[in-house]
């Protein structure tokens, strides 16, 4: 049986390291010269594409999930 690779990203995998590196979507987006919204857009297609919940939402802030902590 063949797996199906998710269509995944390679701006989808940048936009995912840099919130986790810089702790918010709006630091993240400075970084990489995006707009916050492009950010956000970025990585609730990289989590529909795999299927995977990266980060929970609390409070306006993204908080790596278990998920998001095993991807690194």
């Amino acid at each position: 049986m063949v797996m199906k690779c998710p269509d995944i990203s390679l701006r989808q995998i940048e936009a995912f390291k840099a919130v986790i590196d810089n702790g918010t979507v709006s630091r993240a987006a400075l970084m990489l010269n995006n707009l916050p919204a492009l950010q956000s857009k970025l990585i609730a297609h990289l989590e529909a594409d795999t299927g995977l919940k990266l980060f929970d939402r609390l409070k306006g802030r993204l908080a790596p999930t278990e998920h998001g902590h095993a991807a690194l």
